[in-house]
C-alpha cells in the first residue's frame, strides 16, 4: 500500500511495504517533529474516509505545513487487518523551516471543528512519540465504539524515483523517512 497511490490516485511504481514506526524510525522522524506537531485523523470509519482524507491533506498543504501520513494497523474479530489513516503535521513550513507554534495550534483548532479528531503535541520528546501515536489510534477505536485490536503504526514508504520524490516533497509537502 502506498498513500499517494491509494488516496491521491497518483500512479507510482513504489510497491514497497509500509515502514513500521519503531525507535529507529522515530529517531529519523524526530528531526521534523522536534519543534512540535499535531496528530490529525478522520473520525469516519466508512467509505467517506478516503474523500475526507483527501480534503484534510489539501487543507494541510494549503496552510503550508509539512506532514507525514501514518497508518494505524488494526485487526477485527474475524482476523481481518485494516488500516486507519491519519497525519502527523509538523510545525514546519514547505521550506522545512520551523514556524511559530501558535500558527499550528490555530490550524489545529480550525481543523478539529471540521474533522473532529485532533491531538496537539507542542513539547514532546523523541521517546514519547510512539506512545502518543498509539494512544491517538486507540482513542479513535474507542471513540467509534469498535472493539478491534490495535497492532501498531506504520509510515508511507520512501520514494523510489525522482518523480515520486518531487511530487511527495515539493508538490504535496510530505515528510518521508529514508530507512
Amino acid at each position: 500500500m502506498n498513500f499517494i497511490e491509494k488516496i491521491c490516485g497518483i500512479s507510482t511504481n513504489n510497491k514497497q511495504p509500509l515502514v513500521l514506526l519503531d525507535e529507529m524510525t522515530v529517531k529519523n522522524l524526530w528531526n521534523y517533529l522536534q519543534h512540535g506537531f499535531v496528530l490529525i485523523g478522520i473520525r469516519e470509519s466508512n467509505c467517506m474516509q478516503k474523500e475526507l482524507i483527501k480534503k484534510l491533506q489539501a487543507d494541510i498543504i494549503k496552510n503550508d505545513f509539512r506532514y507525514c501520513p501514518i497508518f494505524g494497523c488494526c485487526v477485527n474479530g474475524n482476523g481481518s487487518v485494516y488500516y486507519l489513516s491519519a497525519f502527523v503535521v509538523a510545525n514546519l513550513n514547505k521550506a522545512k523551516e520551523p514556524c511559530d507554534f501558535t500558527a499550528l495550534r490555530l490550524f489545529a483548532d480550525e481543523i478539529s471543528v471540521k474533522y473532529r479528531q485532533v491531538s496537539i503535541c507542542e513539547n514532546s520528546s523523541c521517546t514519547s512519540i510512539i506512545s502518543l501515536i498509539d494512544a491517538f489510534f486507540e482513542d479513535w477505536l474507542k471513540g467509534n465504539g469498535l472493539s478491534c485490536l490495535y497492532k501498531g503504526c506504520y509510515l508511507n514508504p520512501s520514494p523510489m524515483s525522482y518523480s515520486e520524490r518531487y511530487i511527495r516533497d515539493m508538490k504535496k509537502n510530505e515528510i518521508f523517512i529514508n530507512i
